[in-house]
C-alpha cells in the first residue's frame, strides 16, 4: 500500500492536471486560431501545476510514495488523451497514428515494470533524466501541432510543419532511449545490481537475532 496522505496541496495539483484536459479537448474540438489559443492557455496551466505540485511537496516536507505514483501517472494521462487527440482526421495535419500507438506502448511498459518493482521490493521508481526531457520533448511536440490550423498566419503555417517533423523524430528517439533506460533499471534493480540508492525493501530485511535467543548470548 502506498503511504502518505491523499489530500496535500501537491497531490491535489496532479489531479488538476487531468481535470484540465476537459477544457483542453473542448478548445481543440473547435480546430480554430481562437480554440487553438485556449487550449494552449490550459496546456500552461497543466505545465504550470506539473513544476508546483513537486515545488509545493519539497517545500512543505509532503513527499511521499502516493504523491510519487500521481505525478507521473497525471502526465501520462494529460500526454496520451492530447495525442489521441490530434491523431483525429479533424487536425489540419493530424499526429500519425504509430506515434500515438508507440506512446501508449511505451507508457503500459513504463508503469508495468514500475509495478512490479514496488511489489517485489517496495520501491517507487522515479523518473530519471531521460524520463523527463522525454515528456518535455513530448509535451513540445504536441504544442507545435496544436498550432497548426487552417488559415494560420503564413509565418504559422511555414513554421509548424518544419518544425512538427523535427521534434516528431526527437521525441521518438528520446522514447527508445528512455524505454531502453528504464528497462536497464528494471533489470538492474531485480538483479540486485543497481547501484541507485534506494531504502531496503521491507519484506526482505533480514531478522536481526536477539541477544536473549535461545537462552544465551555470545561470549556467556
Amino acid at each position: 500500500m502506498l503511504q502518505g496522505k491523499a489530500l496535500t496541496p501537491s497531490n491535489f495539483l496532479s489531479l488538476s492536471r487531468v481535470l484540465l484536459l476537459i477544457p483542453i479537448l473542448q478548445a481543440l474540438s473547435k480546430n480554430s486560431m481562437s480554440g487553438n489559443a485556449w487550449a494552449l492557455f490550459f496546456v500552461t496551466l497543466a505545465v504550470i501545476s506539473d513544476f508546483l505540485d513537486g515545488f509545493l511537496a519539497r517545500r512543505m516536507g509532503q513527499i511521499s510514495e502516493l504523491g510519487k505514483v500521481l505525478d507521473p501517472i497525471a502526465d501520462k494521462i494529460c500526454l496520451i488523451a492530447i495525442t489521441w487527440y490530434l491523431t483525429t482526421p479533424a487536425r489540419v495535419h493530424p499526429l500519425p497514428l504509430w506515434f500515438l500507438l508507440t506512446v501508449v506502448l511505451r507508457d503500459i511498459a513504463v508503469v508495468g515494470t514500475c509495478a512490479i518493482v514496488y511489489r517485489r521490493n517496495g520501491i517507487v521508481l522515479m523518473s530519471n533524466i531521460w524520463g523527463k526531457t522525454t515528456s518535455t520533448l513530448l509535451a513540445a511536440t504536441l504544442i507545435v501541432y496544436i498550432l497548426e490550423v487552417q488559415n494560420a498566419p503564413a509565418w504559422l503555417a511555414w513554421l509548424t510543419p518544419n518544425l512538427n517533423h523535427f521534434l516528431l523524430w526527437l521525441s521518438l528517439t528520446f522514447l527508445a532511449v528512455s524505454t531502453w533506460s528504464y528497462g536497464r533499471r528494471f533489470y538492474l534493480i531485480m538483479t540486485d545490481r543497481s547501484g541507485e540508492k534506494y531504502p531496503p525493501p521491507i519484506l526482505r530485511t533480514p531478522r536481526q537475532p536477539q541477544a536473549h535467543e535461545n537462552g544465551s548470548t555470545n561470549g556467556q
